[in-house]
């Protein structure tokens, strides 16, 4: 059986503009070089939303039958809602409030702490674009760290790239 691994350990960064392909699925090679210094990663990540989306079931049904006919339909990519603890000289929210309702996709990458032994070794990788929504900073109590809501409009599929023993350090580090 595999290992699982926790939330806890995974890193979240933003890349540059995005310029998706005319049509098709995204790949790997519609993003920047993971080992590029163009990722910026964001600061004190507190909670990620989904990576997934969602996608529509078209049921018919019909009067003479005692079933209806299922079928899947078109696939919406979703809103990601990640939750950060505010930071305000920290260059990846800096970069997140810039980006915030200009209607440009930009792209992201999230490393995950499931990295195998080795000197270059990096985790599990997902690449997406998306659109970032204006971000909201929330109230609290008297004892609590000021946290901002930073929603992520997913374009189209997530890629995934596996672990790998060579290949680091991610994000230019």
């Amino acid at each position: 059986m595999a290992q699982t691994y926790p939330v806890a350990g995974r890193l979240i960064f933003m890349g540059g503009l995005f310029v998706p392909p005319a049509m098709g699925l995204l790949t790997a090679d519609d993003f920047s070089d993971v080992t590029s210094g163009d990722w910026t990663p964001i600061a004190k990540w507190a909670s990620t939303g989904a990576l997934g989306g969602d996608q529509q079931t078209i049921t018919q049904p019909y009067i003479n039958e005692d079933y209806e006919d299922v079928q899947m339909g078109t696939k919406n990519p979703g809103t990601m809602s990640n939750t950060f603890g505010v930071i305000a000289e920290d260059p990846g929210q800096i970069k997140c409030y810039a980006a915030a309702g200009d209607k440009r996709l930009r792209e992201f990458m999230i490393v995950f702490p499931d990295a195998p032994v080795g000197a270059n070794a990096h985790g599990s990788i997902r690449l997406f674009a998306a659109y970032v929504k204006e971000p909201v900073e929330q109230g609290g109590e008297a004892n609590t760290t000021g946290m901002v809501e930073i929603p992520l409009v997913k374009y189209r599929n997530t890629v995934r790239l596996p672990a790998s023993e060579t290949g680091g350090p991610i994000g230019g580090a």
